[in-house]
């Protein structure tokens, strides 16, 4: 890391997707649903997941790599399990952001193919309620 790249945390609300849509699945496999799932139920630590590489760009925070963990941890903050994340910053590269950079809407929602956005967001909200009716004690 030189010149201006660095380990930082960030909210993930305020990182934007360079890509139009991502795949329902990450590389290893698992589904984002089930991701989900599996930190809720710490059989997976936030901090083991990569790191996702970031760059501004237009005085906004891009993903570069890492556009399925940016949706995975927006809605884990969205609904106010986690706040920050550790991110890689990077020095902007022309090259590699417009490699990426297929948003529409200048990154503000990203697609899911494979699975449908609602069908994502509605099994994300059962594994919420179930992960509090389970493991969330009421005071």
């Amino acid at each position: 890391m030189g010149n201006g790249e660095s380990v930082v945390y960030k909210y993930p609300s305020e990182i934007r997707f360079t890509h139009d849509s991502i795949q329902s699945n990450f590389r290893d496999g698992h589904s984002i649903p089930e991701t989900f799932r599996q930190i809720l139920m710490k059989d997976v630590a936030v901090e083991s997941v990569p790191l996702m590489e970031v760059m501004k760009h237009e005085g906004e925070w891009f993903v570069v790599r890492g556009n399925r963990r940016l949706f995975l941890f927006q809605e884990l903050e969205r609904r106010g399990y986690l706040k920050q994340v550790s991110v890689q910053t990077r020095n902007f590269n022309s090259d590699l952001f417009y490699k990426q950079y297929t948003s529409p809407n200048r990154g503000k929602s990203v697609r899911i193919r494979g699975y449908g956005q609602d069908s994502v967001r509605t099994e994300l909200d059962k594994i919420w309620a179930e992960y509090q009716s389970s493991y969330c004690t009421i005071l």
